[in-house]
């Protein structure tokens, strides 16, 4: 079987590395369950199959302007994987960040359409100017419409509400930064 990894190293050579831990809250902010396959069933309408208990399968993605999201996931046989499956809760290690702005995906991995966990402009040590920050908050929207299209139009009005700013050092580990459907907690890399 072939395997090829792909953490989230010092990848684009900035800033310093960082841990991001990511705890998903145990159903979406709907009430429904992380995982269930759309459109099956007997019915007329669409309906759902769901695994009340399966968590998600976390994979965290850094958005800057003109490059392609980096995210933590991997790769078995083409297909993308968690390096958490199937928990709430998952530490991503050694993450590269810029000095600056910079976006945050957060998705749940699934076999044919991955869901939006949360997203967010993180503040680092530099700050960029409001058309550099409009321009990044549009790509981060972007970016998260292509890793996780959205399926309902309660989605597709979610990501349109103001984005989250959230300044890096106020989700220090101790205390962490409360989201919409997640909480981060970030800390220097070891």
């Amino acid at each position: 079987m072939f395997i090829s990894l792909f953490p989230v190293y010092c990848l684009a050579g900035e800033g310093k590395p960082i841990s991001i831990t990511v705890v998903a809250d145990h159903t979406k902010a709907n009430g429904e369950p992380w995982d269930g396959i759309r459109g099956l069933g007997g019915g007329r309408g669409p309906t759902t199959i769901l695994n009340k208990n399966a968590p998600p399968d976390l994979a965290v993605c850094v958005v800057r302007l003109e490059t392609p999201p980096e995210c933590s996931m991997q790769y078995v046989n083409l297909k993308q994987y968690s390096l958490c499956q199937n928990s709430y809760n998952c530490t991503f290690k050694r993450v590269s960040i810029p000095d600056g702005l910079f976006g945050l995906i957060i998705l749940d991995l699934d076999l044919r359409r991955h869901d939006l966990v949360d997203f967010l402009l993180m503040t680092a040590e530099k700050a960029l100017t409001p058309d550099q920050r409009a321009a990044l908050e549009s790509e981060i929207r972007r970016r998260a419409d292509q890793l996780a299209p959205p399926f309902s139009q309660g989605e597709k009005q979610r990501r349109l509400r103001e984005m989250l700013v959230v300044p890096m050092g106020s989700c220090a580990e101790a205390k962490g930064c409360r989201l919409v459907q997640s909480e981060i907690r970030v800390n220097s890399a070891e």
